[in-house]
């Protein structure tokens, strides 16, 4: 026989003068909303609520590195895990480099079966070979201690981008961002690692002088919000307003390989929700790193404007 919990009504009294019907107030009560400012928050996102990103642990070293590599013209690898979300924070960079003109720079996204998660001591050798300056891993890298050990040793930096739990024995890089990390004071500490190569995107944005549309980095949300959403990350604080307002980049993505599957996909007329991104379009980014190849979604989310993928 089944025993039925009945949760417990909300106070009487609870964010009354909120003016929202008795059941938002449920869903807000028990999502651990206690003020009407939380709740404004979190039913309407506000993009400027955004925090600083170069208030994250190391992201002041971090985006100056990166800045120098540019300026210095350095050979940089991008190296992303196979899934969903490290595709997205490839994107994310790749674009980045594509709009200030950068060309000096390459995507490495292992081989899941080959090659396995994270770095190894061949693609360090490989990356030695072909004289790369720079090696940024995002939605990997916090445990390769050794790996990042030989790396180091010969002469490449290497930048650490993961939201993966930091181990005891921490890699030797050249910095680190990861909001697990025990000196970490910025308040939200659960972004995606699209996400924080987002919030990356952004300090190098503010920190570069770039001559580009201050709004520009907002067309990088569609992916950022996918990652987030694929990645089962929770929607709350910072992660809220980059799904929210991605939702709303997804729905006029200028990605010819997301329009191509939206019309595969018979989506997009009556706008896309989070359903859609968790149960059609993110099993689809995922599908591919799954069977082998994660480049295929790489190229599908990168495609030049002018060719279809399918």
């Amino acid at each position: 026989m089944k025993t039925w919990k009945i949760r417990e009504k909300i106070p009487a009294n609870y964010l009354k003068n909120l003016n929202e019907p008795d059941l938002a107030r449920r869903l807000l009560f028990f999502r651990g909303i206690k003020t009407k400012k939380q709740a404004q928050e979190f039913l309407n996102p506000d993009y400027e609520s955004l925090g600083d990103p170069l208030e994250i642990l190391n992201m002041p070293r971090a985006s100056s590195r990166i800045l120098r590599a540019i300026k210095s013209n350095e050979k940089i690898v991008i190296f992303g895990d196979y899934d969903a979300d490290g595709v997205c924070a490839s994107v994310i960079f790749h674009d980045f480099f594509k709009k200030i003109g950068f060309e000096n720079f390459q995507i490495y996204i292992p081989d899941r079966h080959q090659e396995g998660y994270g770095l190894t001591f061949k693609v360090i050798e490989k990356f030695m070979a072909d004289k790369i300056d720079l090696v940024i891993t995002v939605d990997c890298g916090i445990t390769d201690f050794e790996e990042i050990k030989k790396a180091k040793k010969a002469g490449i930096d290497v930048l650490i981008i993961d939201h993966h739990l930091v181990p005891k024995k921490i890699p030797p890089a050249f910095a680190i961002l990861d909001l697990h990390q025990k000196k970490e004071k910025y308040p939200f500490k659960y972004f995606s690692g699209a996400g924080l190569a987002f919030k990356t995107i952004c300090a190098l944005l503010k920190k570069g002088g770039f001559p580009m549309n201050s709004g520009w980095s907002k067309w990088l949300l569609d992916v950022a919000a996918l990652a987030t959403i694929a990645d089962m990350m929770p929607l709350l604080n910072e992660n809220r307003i980059l799904t929210h307002f991605g939702l709303r980049v997804l729905q006029k993505t200028r990605r010819v390989g997301l329009k191509q599957l939206y019309k595969t996909l018979k989506l997009g007329n009556s706008g896309i929700s989070e359903d859609d991104v968790a149960f059609l379009l993110a099993p689809r980014i995922n599908i591919a790193g799954r069977m082998g190849d994660a480049r295929m979604s790489f190229d599908l989310l990168t495609t030049d404007f002018g060719r279809k993928k399918q």
